[in-house]
């Protein structure tokens, strides 16, 4: 399966090194899937973590699976693997998340023009109201 027109925005604009971010693809097959979405690692705030660290709500964690920026020095463990690996994290999530729709042998990427604006309200809202949508029924 192909996506068409994948794209995905991160905007951070308290953190200067993350910006506003936008990636689009005009296809998405596994070969590109595998060589620029799928080595994305995950983000934080430097900042936001040791506010949760400190409270000791954080136990472990690495910088060789995430990536971390601070608001104030920028990113603390670089190089990024892309100049806009956090958003393409944001695509990698969105496609995970609406991986668990497949259905009757279906895997694979969804066939869809997908938007996202503050990307991450969609993919972490969105599948739990349709989740829990379909519990009703």
């Amino acid at each position: 399966m192909v996506v068409k027109d994948l794209a995905s925005v991160t905007s951070l604009l308290q953190v200067p090194a993350i910006g506003c971010q936008w990636f689009s693809s005009a296809s998405l097959d596994d070969s590109f899937y595998t060589s620029e979405i799928g080595p994305s690692r995950t983000f934080c705030i430097y900042e936001e973590v040791e506010k949760l660290r400190n409270l000791g709500l954080i136990k472990g964690g690495s910088t060789d699976s995430a990536i971390v920026c601070s608001a104030s020095k920028g990113w603390l463990n670089p190089p990024l693997r892309f100049p806009d690996e956090p958003c393409r994290h944001k695509v990698l999530d969105l496609i995970g998340d609406l991986s668990l729709f497949a259905r009757h042998g279906s895997q694979g990427f969804p066939v869809a023009q997908i938007v996202g604006y503050k990307a991450c309200f969609f993919h972490c809202l969105f599948p739990s109201k349709v989740f829990l949508s379909l519990l009703v029924r």
